[in-house]
């Protein structure tokens, strides 16, 4: 058997927690639990190979090996410090896939947070890879912004889409048949008002599981708005329910524990941090110095820097900046916590919104510059030094009713009645189109080895 592969495959060990120190582990969290690889720091040749899209084809074979020495010549547990594709090489250097050309089809955590849907499992990876022989299997999301249906005749609890599949969880380079954001929502007219029948918006205490990363107790999550550390002083077996976890009393949240849910954004602040020691990270981590900031007048200049600028799918954060490394401009151009009106674009209706919060004190929104998957929520900050779970978390979130990815088949919380016209949002995996060279494939010529 020919040997296409000239390193090993790298150890990847799953863990159920963070256990070895993120400085020098690479994690991703995964539905087989906390996936880690020790960051293996190199140096290699960028590759780069077109392929054509022909509309039916999403198996490419052997095309990540070197083309002159017909092997795949690195390993996706090597780091590269001046990777321009990462942020200071925190990711590794994974096969990087642009379709159409200059499009992303990935992308990594400091682009995905700062966009509208910071969907984890949805937009990582739109593509598969297999580093013993080579071959890519792609995903690429499609965006279907609307499309006409109906409810089913028997209970109208359902609703079957045109295109198929659904897209599902990719995470640590698997395909999982887990819904994710995918589906956005169901309406009873085009204009998207009225309620959506696909989605349940709630505020929620529930118990971290380790210093960042919480398990949503419903799922599919379609979107995060807010996550707030609790204090010892706050009353929260009067707020919510013993059993659901569910808030009782939102308007004394926002006024006692001075969370805004009336505009959750707001509290997306500079945080005040301090330094604390920690076990895990071997040495200091930052952790909050103070759970309340007040909307100011820098936070307003920050806004208004930014007017003008709107969102592009894989083109913001990181990958707006362009760079190789960590920078001060790093999160110039768009940011969704500037986007108060969520309509893609910063500008002075959200300048209008914000002006009217200056001088009110709130609770930090930690959901600030994080993300989220199908079932679990993060905080951008650690709640503690050591990644021990229970911390209480208060998150405004929203959940879908789920949906059959192969099937074509999304599953309603609510609905208009049987047989009743509805309006769809979502996303489906949809092979290249037809066209000569559209594809874009980066991949690696390890030097030294």
């Amino acid at each position: 058997m020919m040997d296409y592969l000239h390193r090993p495959i790298p150890e990847r060990i799953y863990e159920p927690n963070i256990i070895h120190n993120p400085f020098s582990w690479m994690g991703i969290w995964t539905p087989q639990g906390w996936r880690v690889h020790r960051k293996r720091w190199g140096t290699a040749r960028r590759l780069v190979r077109r392929l054509s899209g022909d509309g039916k084809r999403t198996f490419f074979p052997e095309v990540l090996r070197d083309p002159q020495t017909g092997r795949v010549e690195w390993s996706d547990d090597l780091h590269l410090k001046e990777d321009s594709f990462t942020d200071g090489g925190i990711y590794p250097a994974d096969p990087r896939v642009e379709y159409p050309a200059g499009q992303p089809r990935w992308q990594v955590s400091h682009t995905l947070m700062v966009g509208p849907v910071a969907d984890h499992n949805l937009y990582t990876h739109e593509y598969t890879w297999d580093m013993t022989h080579g071959h890519l299997q792609t995903h690429f999301r499609r965006h279907v912004a609307l499309e006409e249906a109906r409810t089913d005749a028997r209970d109208g609890m359902t609703v079957a889409v045109a295109n198929r599949p659904i897209s599902t969880t990719i995470e640590g380079n698997v395909q999982y048949p887990l819904p994710n954001s995918a589906v956005r929502g169901v309406w009873a007219n085009p204009d998207k008002t009225g309620g959506n029948y696909y989605t349940r918006r709630l505020t929620q205490l529930f118990a971290m599981h380790n210093a960042v990363y919480g398990i949503a107790p419903h799922t599919p999550v379609v979107q995060c708005h807010g996550m707030w550390a609790t204090d010892p002083a706050d009353p929260l077996k009067e707020l919510f329910d013993a059993d659901s976890g569910e808030c009782l009393d939102e308007p004394r949240l926002i006024e006692q524990l001075r969370i805004p849910l009336d505009a959750p954004k707001i509290g997306m602040l500079q945080f005040a941090y301090r330094t604390g020691q920690s076990r895990v990270y071997e040495g200091p981590v930052t952790l909050l110095a103070t759970n309340e900031g007040i909307v100011d007048e820098a936070h307003l200049r920050d806004l208004r820097q930014r007017i003008g600028e709107r969102y592009v799918h894989g083109r913001v954060g990181y990958a707006f900046a362009s760079i190789g490394g960590r920078s001060a401009n790093l999160f110039d151009g768009y940011h969704t916590k500037f986007d108060l009106n969520d309509d893609g674009v910063i500008d002075e209706r959200d300048e209008q919104l914000l002006s009217a919060h200056l001088g009110r004190t709130v609770r930090y929104n930690l959901y600030s510059d994080a993300y989220f998957g199908g079932d679990w929520l993060t905080t951008s900050v650690c709640l503690t030094p050591e990644h021990s779970r229970g911390t209480p978390i208060i998150a405004n979130y929203e959940h879908g009713g789920g949906y059959d990815a192969q099937a074509g088949v999304v599953r309603l919380l609510r609905t208009p009645g049987p047989n009743r016209p509805v309006w769809v949002e979502y996303h489906y995996d949809a092979p290249a189109e037809a066209g000569e060279n559209n594809i874009v494939v980066h991949f690696y010529h390890e030097e030294g080895a």
